[in-house]
């Protein structure tokens, strides 16, 4: 009887150990899942996004492989997921635009992967132009201090690469930039220029005119870390079908 009292409390002991490790698992894994649970962006599978995502029995298909480099010191990037998705959509695309240069490795990605004959476009606010950042009356200061920071460069990591060619290279802050030469042209759009509402909004509605029919737009930094991306975002799933990319700060849309 003593023997069997004592293994029983073993096997509730460890039973109570299995439930305590799985419950903390669990929470880690669900961190910060409530505030996008109840984000009108919901999930979104990357295969439903597009066919090149397909996952096959070992994985990530080679249809999806892409040349890109690593995030590792590079300043305010894309992780390597990221990275991945928007070099494997560059390779369908034969005209790509970019809402905020900074480094130029995601441009160096998009020129890498997209076809021979792509056109790309890329804008970002030079260290010269500083002074024409216009801030919204609610946009935080601090979303100010982080654009004028990312527009430090003059050449970029495309800059001197046989892929240079693909890319067209605009300085200026992107409210005044006139988006009329893209309209309707880009399979193509990245978002991720200033982060401040304002400017999300304003680089969300050229983007919206600048897509072509079928053509994906992706947002970065949509998180709640980002107010200005997560609260337009928000505003703007009650009449566009945007989806998030688990695992990613991506948001995206297939344009109808």
């Amino acid at each position: 009887m003593v023997y069997f009292l004592g293994a029983m409390s073993l096997a509730l002991a460890a039973a109570a150990m299995f439930a305590l490790r799985y419950g903390l698992r669990e929470r880690r894994r669900r961190k910060g899942r409530p505030f996008f649970d109840s984000h009108p962006v919901k999930p979104l599978a990357l295969e439903k996004l597009d066919p090149i995502f397909t996952v096959t029995g070992h994985g990530p298909s080679l249809e999806s492989e892409v040349l890109l480099v690593g995030d590792v010191g590079s300043y305010a990037s894309t992780s390597t997921t990221e990275a991945w998705i928007l070099g494997a959509l560059a390779k369908k695309a034969s005209c790509i635009f970019e809402f905020g240069t900074c480094t130029g490795r995601t441009t160096y990605i998009f020129a890498r992967n997209a076809p021979e004959d792509a056109r790309i476009g890329t804008i970002t606010l030079g260290p010269d132009d500083v002074e024409t950042y216009k801030a919204g009356a609610e946009d935080p200061e601090g979303w100010t201090k982080e654009a004028i920071a990312e527009s430090q460069y003059t050449d970029f990591l495309y800059t001197g690469t046989p892929v240079a060619a693909k890319v067209t290279q605009i300085f200026g802050d992107s409210k005044a930039f006139d988006e009329t030469p893209w309209l309707g042209q880009c399979d193509l759009i990245f978002v991720d220029g200033a982060h401040a509402y304002s400017y999300v909004k304003s680089d969300t509605e050229k983007a919206l005119r600048m897509i072509r029919p079928g053509g994906v737009i992706v947002w970065h930094d949509f998180s709640p870390a980002c107010p200005g991306v997560w609260k337009y975002l928000g505003e703007l799933a009650a009449t566009h079908p945007i989806g998030h990319i688990a695992g990613t700060r991506l948001a995206v849309m297939r344009a109808v």
